[in-house]
């Protein structure tokens, strides 16, 4: 059953293109941000805020896990005007979004398709709105939804290797509410870049994600064009992953906001009641169906919790601010930007290279009272 929509929001989602060695990158997005006050503003620390020491430690750890991004902030800066150190990125990096994610392998699928979907809830006040295509000189290029600028929130590379991810247990981030870091490591959105800029399939990624620290409770959710998806969650540095191919008799993985691998479940300080039930829902869905269209998909999305994986509670963090299927076998990205019960779904390929930007209808709801409760 829908809520009572309290207010209809209208805001503007972006497409964006940005191609050049890392330096000219940050250039572009740099001139960007300068026709975007608000959003500019947002992701600036005032001069010398963040620790030099700590500066140095980021940076280095940047350099070895994903190279090129300081230089893409340093072109940034210098755009801007103002020190790298500035740049908000480094320290939300260093160290709750409510997400849903499934895969399935091409048995599952009608089009015989391999396939990764997603919701994705945050607030719209502190995200960009903006889905890029990044040609980054030396770099395998991808699609991804950009996280404070330099970071990404998922993807597809040109290799065919999808990426999304959801919160694990409670949010660890240098940030009001969030849990300190149990290791000291990096956040999602830079694991999620470097990923999708340096491997081809899920074999390289899930190397990548075990080589890496990683400071954030997280589930990865990996799909490949070789027909094959795996699972990767990750809890206060305590790692575990599942993969499914041809070979195996499940073709269907999901995950939520909860850990669901028996490895990391004794790991776990508390679990949201609604991350049960959303994924329930997935598991209901996939389990009742022979095989999984993208239609069934748009519609299992579409629908408001707790029918279904779409929320509405933007005041409180959790609001659908895209959906998504990523289509690895063909290169498709099929998406909503906001909520898909107000939005029209868009299609982007590697061959999408006009910069577009959309009218998006937010319609804020009353969080049910007893939705945040946990187990």
């Amino acid at each position: 059953m829908k809520g009572k929509v309290i207010i209809l929001k209208t805001t503007t989602a972006y497409y964006k293109n940005f191609e050049g060695d890392s330096y000219q990158i940050g250039v572009l997005l740099g001139k960007w941000a300068l026709s975007q006050p608000e959003m500019l503003k947002a992701m600036l620390l005032p001069l010398n805020a963040y620790p030099q020491k700590k500066l140095q430690k980021i940076t280095e750890l940047l350099d070895k896990y994903c190279r090129g991004i300081n230089e893409e902030i340093q072109g940034f800066a210098d755009t801007v005007g103002i020190e790298r150190g500035q740049a908000l990125f480094y320290a939300m990096t260093y160290l709750e979004r409510g997400c849903s994610l499934m895969a399935a392998l091409p048995a599952k699928t009608e089009e015989e398709h391999t396939i990764l979907a997603r919701n994705y809830e945050f607030s719209d006040v502190m995200e960009e709105l903006c889905f890029v295509h990044t040609k980054t000189a030396g770099k395998y290029k991808h699609l991804g939804s950009m996280i404070n600028l330099f970071g990404r929130g998922d993807g597809m590379n040109e290799y065919g290797l999808a990426v999304a991810q959801a919160s694990c247990g409670m949010p660890v981030g240098n940030f009001e509410g969030g849990q300190r870091p149990a290791v000291t490591g990096l956040q999602f959105w830079v694991v999620i870049r470097g990923i999708l800029e340096n491997c081809k399939n899920i074999e390289e990624a899930v190397a990548y994600c075990i080589k890496v620290p990683i400071g954030y409770n997280m589930n990865l959710m990996l799909a490949d064009k070789s027909g094959k998806i795996a699972l990767f969650e990750c809890i206060d540095g305590h790692k575990a992953y599942k993969l499914l191919d041809n070979q195996t008799e499940e073709t269907v993985l999901s995950v939520t906001n909860h850990a669901v691998l028996a490895e990391l479940k004794p790991f776990e300080k508390a679990v949201l009641e609604n991350s049960v039930i959303r994924n329930n829902l997935i598991l209901d869905f996939s389990h009742t169906r022979e095989k999984l269209t993208k239609t069934d998909i748009k519609d299992l999305l579409s629908a408001p919790y707790p029918h279904g994986l779409c929320c509405h509670y933007y005041g409180d963090f959790f609001g659908t601010l895209r959906s998504m299927i990523f289509d690895v076998t063909v290169g498709q990205v099929e998406m909503t930007f906001g909520s898909p019960q107000q939005n029209d779904w868009q299609s982007f390929t590697f061959a999408s290279q006009k910069d577009l930007e959309f009218s998006v209808q937010l319609p804020y709801e009353q969080t049910p009272k007893n939705f945040y409760n946990i187990f």
